[in-house]
């Protein structure tokens, strides 16, 4: 609760000015998530601009929903950000990207590479001019280009059964397997055909089922979203996420969720909300932790 001596500040939102570094990149050149943001911006950007010529409904979500909320922009040392869609919106997302998207990017999913992994967001969109690995590139490669660049993840929101133990046992049946989707993809350096279209399909009829409930979550077949918390904090009321909103995200103007202060509430306590004191705002996340934490190669001026 707000001390009554308090008063809000002039901007409703935490302005944060600390370099937070990402390490030297391929070139040997130190670069901070400053410079990062502004690539991933750009993929953000184009990718608004797709959907907005087309009518398609996105939002950004988790990690980039709380920036909004926060700071009206990206958490200063997060290195990714996250974009969502309605999964019946899928087929006309993948029809406006083919067509519409710029050639400086690029974009990766199932329908148009079957090589793509249905364990890790829907889609990827890629900014081609540059060069990312990722620490866990060993488990989740992506297979459908030789030189993986800076991306942002699409990830298919889908309704879910309103009982989160019901709904836990749709995200199991992934589970069942994912140890035999990640020898043969990660390890052997296969290509599970046959598995990923038995998944795709429990996708799609999973999101047939529960398309009118008033629950909604990201797809039940991506089995690595419950392990760092419990399954109620995985699905929302719709009310909270629909129907998607404009806000502000460094000085743009971009789509997230009906109501983010609610989400962030829901998805990641009352604790991750900003708070304020003797008249400014600030970030309770602790200072130890605020590292980017994703990347483990890079280059954000040309591709390897």
């Amino acid at each position: 609760m707000q001390n009554k001596n308090q008063t809000l500040p002039d901007t409703n939102y935490i302005i944060d000015n600390t370099v937070y570094p990402i390490g030297k990149d391929s070139d040997g050149v130190m670069n901070t998530t400053k410079e990062l943001h502004e690539v991933i911006l750009s993929i953000v950007l184009e990718f608004d601009r797709v959907c907005r010529k087309n009518n398609i409904p996105y939002a950004l979500g988790f990690g980039s929903a709380l920036g909004i909320h926060n700071y009206q922009g990206f958490i200063p040392w997060d290195d990714d950000a996250d974009i969502v869609f309605m999964y019946e919106d899928i087929e006309r997302l993948v029809a406006a990207l083919k067509r519409d998207l710029d050639p400086r990017f690029a974009f990766d999913a199932y329908e148009t590479d079957p090589r793509y992994n249905v364990l890790i967001p829907t889609m990827k969109i890629t900014r081609v001019d540059t060069y990312l690995k990722e620490k866990n590139w060993l488990t989740l490669p992506n297979k459908c280009r030789k030189h993986a660049g800076v991306f942002v993840d699409i990830c298919a929101f889908i309704g879910v059964p309103e009982n989160a133990k019901e709904h836990y046992k749709l995200i199991k049946k992934t589970k069942r397997v994912m140890p035999w989707y990640v020898f043969i993809d990660g390890i052997l350096r296969l290509q599970p055909y046959r598995l990923k279209k038995k998944i795709k399909r429990f996708e799609e009829q999973v999101a047939k089922q529960y398309q009118s409930s008033s629950s909604v979550s990201q797809t039940i077949i991506i089995p690595w979203q419950d392990w760092s918390r419990d399954v109620d904090r995985l699905a929302f009321p719709r009310k909270v996420i629909l129907p998607f909103r404009e806000y502000t995200f460094e000085g743009h103007r971009v789509y997230s969720f009906n109501n983010i202060e609610e989400f962030v509430r829901l998805r990641y306590g009352e604790k991750a909300l900003r708070k304020i004191e003797d008249g400014k705002w600030y970030d309770p996340y602790p200072l130890e932790r605020r590292k980017a934490g994703h990347i483990a190669a890079y280059n954000l001026k040309r591709a390897k």
